[in-house]
């Protein structure tokens, strides 16, 4: 299940966010070379939840609650291709195991279910009043959403037999701002515990009879929960946590200590393949050159594939997603502290990621009538951008020592003109970037004239 986080007016609870400096990687991953990537703009205002439709070649994006911000779909390469007006102030949604159905959290007030095909309602599934009802999973037969208490009493699940009847209320497991995940490998179970405070406590919970069972409990199983992921076949369920800082993992049903993926920093995410051959699991920031995602193979503790974001990029806790086959995997990561931007990384093994390019160039002409002494220059560039991103331009004449005459922003206008007072001889004009965190190549580029 992918972490959601809350936002809207008049729901409050607090969300245990980590650290976001950076941190260099520890040994135990650091077997593998990561490939760069510098993602594209989703076409969102906002983000809380993304899933995965492979068979339709679609991703759908949850804008959050209170805005009345529509449903959005994208094509797997994040470009637009519906924005679902007629479904809007979605907190969370999840896809059936079977494909047709794509389940929502809707207002913090209900569960509706739509066609996948279609993207229409064919259902909902009220919530009852004072349960702000945030997240949404299905399993065997049931649907199952994590509440927070919005007046009722108390957070905890709601557990639904059919669509439009009143839930069963659970709070003997988590009861204050549940985390939940389930697997079609293990029908009607759940594995769910309460993030905002520590130590946590995990729960494999039985949801298939007429009032939930908890089939296994294990107390201490880190700080600080993000988020669980339970393998296809159910018969694992990987733990991301503020701590310890590696990704365990625990088995079903009885929650014994299974395999440890390593991380080395801060744990932000985990996310399986379809068909269960791969677990990607994702970090806090690192320095620039260190992974933020490992691809694993399952059991294995030597990732098979890496990908690095660029400095100061975070990985949006939740969006991880892997496609059926674990050779192609998607993250979202934000480039500012208010997350106001939503970047797309699509990589893996089968999909090279959009790598970090320096597109800089530099034209130069003699100006005309009283300006033959002086030389109009326009500098352009793609990219990068950014506030700590600079070119510089300098100046040779007949072969003398370059000087530097002007530097400016990389910014997203991507053009900047500019004179130079022309002397006799021939000039020749370099333009130049150099990335600090060594991440986008160098530019270099010349013009030359001759007076």
């Amino acid at each position: 299940m992918r972490r959601r986080q809350l936002l809207a007016s008049g729901i409050t609870a607090a969300i245990g966010l980590s650290a976001g400096e950076l941190l260099s990687a520890g040994p135990a991953a650091a077997q593998t070379a990561p490939v760069k990537s510098v993602g594209v703009q989703l076409p969102v205002n906002d983000l809380r939840a993304i899933e995965l439709d492979e068979a339709r070649g679609r991703l759908y994006i949850a804008q959050g609650v209170g805005a009345g911000l529509p449903l959005v779909v994208t094509d797997l390469d994040g470009r637009l291709l519906n924005r679902v007006t007629a479904v809007a102030d979605i907190s969370d949604l999840v896809l059936s195991d079977d494909g047709r159905i794509l389940y929502a959290a809707q207002g913090f007030n209900r569960i509706i279910a739509l066609d996948a095909a279609t993207l229409t309602m064919t259902a909902s599934y009220p919530a009852p009043t004072g349960a702000g009802v945030y997240t949404v999973e299905p399993t065997g037969g049931k649907i199952v959403g994590g509440f927070i208490n919005a007046g009722i009493g108390s957070g905890g699940l709601l557990v639904w037999s059919a669509p439009g009847t009143p839930p069963v209320v659970y709070t003997g497991g988590p009861n204050y701002h549940p985390i939940i995940d389930a697997s079609p490998g293990a029908p009607g179970l759940l594995v769910a515990g309460d993030t905002d405070y520590s130590p946590v406590t995990t729960y494999l919970i039985d949801v298939s009879g007429a009032s939930p069972t908890i089939v296994a409990r294990r107390d201490n199983t880190g700080s600080n929960l993000i988020d669980y992921a339970v393998s296809p076949d159910g018969t694992e369920v990987v733990e991301t946590v503020g701590h310890p800082y590696e990704h365990h993992s625990y088995r079903l049903p009885d929650l014994a200590d299974a395999a440890v993926y390593p991380s080395g920093v801060y744990p932000q995410d985990a996310a399986w393949s379809g068909d269960g051959s791969t677990v990607a699991i994702g970090r806090s920031p690192t320095a620039t050159g260190d992974a933020d995602v490992y691809l694993y193979g399952k059991g294995s503790t030597v990732p098979t594939y890496a990908v690095d974001f660029r400095s100061g990029d975070s990985l949006w806790e939740g969006t991880l997603l892997v496609n059926q086959a674990g050779t192609r995997a998607w993250a979202v990561t934000s480039t500012d502290p208010y997350q106001e931007t939503q970047l797309l990384h699509s990589f893996g093994p089968a999909h090279p990621p959009t790598p970090p390019v320096t597109d800089l160039d530099v034209t130069a002409q003699v100006g005309t009538g009283k300006e033959k002494q002086t030389a109009q220059l326009t500098v352009t560039w793609s990219s990068p951008i950014g506030d700590d991103q600079y070119w510089w331009i300098t100046a040779s004449t007949n072969g003398g020592a370059e000087r530097e005459f002007w530097r400016g922003k990389l910014d997203a206008s991507g053009k900047y003109t500019l004179t130079y007072a022309l002397p006799r001889g021939t000039t020749t004009f370099t333009v130049r970037y150099h990335d600090y965190y060594q991440f986008y190549p160098d530019g270099y580029a010349t013009a030359t004239l001759q007076r």
